[in-house]
């Protein structure tokens, strides 16, 4: 998330909690990030309404010192990292995480949120606690294996709609993509990246494309774009995993560039639409 999302988010925070707006009011004052705003604004509008009991005083304040310390811990990480965005990242890590020592005050509908499909009424706190967890993971290789897990996750729920037949919401196209990038940006930054986070990525670009190429052919004719653009994006990673890994075999290999990556992207693409026939070139 960039800096501009994150101040649209606060902003979208602060007029549902405390002026009382709708969901549906803040989507329609920014549009182009709907899909994106929608869950987590339905996270913390679920928290602040399924919660009515409220934790005993000895856990509110021992939740709170735990919290506090690890924001403290992440924020000294930060700072000699030099990194000037903290301060928004704080903010959302802050919100997020209030809502996560929330969710611990009633362990069943923690319990029952991870198992929730795109859709279901408890999926919006299940994404916020996962956006909580990325904030606090420490270290690349805990970072690539989180984002892994993630995009792994989104791409069982659009198997898991798919065989129920259920609509599968194109946010979770964009989020299955998302997660999958971070995963390679981190790998691909990585001067020795480990053989078996990279074996997991390759795996992960092909289980991508098998569950895509499935479903693709279960989507409504006014999703069938957005769909043929995830199996692309989706074989576009594999190729970049497939080159992590001949890294490993060649080390002499050089880190692919944002330039490369796009390069490579193009090139991938292109293969694609020479084997359907020549379209899109």
């Amino acid at each position: 998330m960039n800096k501009k999302f994150n101040d649209i988010l606060d902003i979208c925070l602060e007029r549902i909690i405390f002026k009382g707006e709708t969901v549906e009011k803040c989507l329609e004052s920014y549009p182009t990030l709907s899909e994106e705003l929608e869950p987590l604004l339905r996270a913390a509008l679920s928290a602040s309404d399924i919660f009515s009991v409220k934790p005993r005083p000895a856990f509110k304040q021992a939740a709170k010192a735990r919290l506090l310390s690890t924001i403290a811990t992440k924020e000294e990480i930060e700072e000699k990292r030099r990194l000037p965005s903290w301060h928004w990242q704080r903010r959302w890590a802050v919100a997020f995480s209030l809502a996560l020592v929330l969710l611990i005050a009633s362990g069943s509908i923690v319990t029952a949120s991870t198992s929730s499909l795109p859709g279901d009424t408890l999926y919006p706190l299940k994404t916020a606690a996962e956006k909580v967890q990325a904030f606090f993971t420490f270290g690349d290789d805990a970072k690539a294996n989180l984002h892994m897990k993630l995009a792994e996750r989104r791409i069982e729920e659009i198997n898991l709609l798919n065989e129920r037949k259920r609509h599968i919401p194109v946010y979770v196209l964009g989020a299955l993509q998302d997660e999958t990038n971070h995963a390679i940006t981190i790998l691909n930054r990585a001067e020795e990246p480990k053989e078996n986070l990279i074996a997991r990525l390759v795996d992960l670009t092909s289980n991508q494309k098998t569950v895509l190429a499935r479903v693709i052919v279960n989507a409504p004719p006014e999703t069938q774009q957005r769909f043929r653009e995830a199996l692309s994006n989706s074989e576009t990673a594999h190729g970049r995993a497939t080159i992590l890994r001949e890294r490993l075999i060649k080390p002499n290999i050089p880190q692919i560039t944002p330039w490369q990556h796009n390069l490579e992207q193009k090139r991938f693409k292109n293969i694609v639409a020479i084997e359907r026939g020549g379209a899109d070139i």
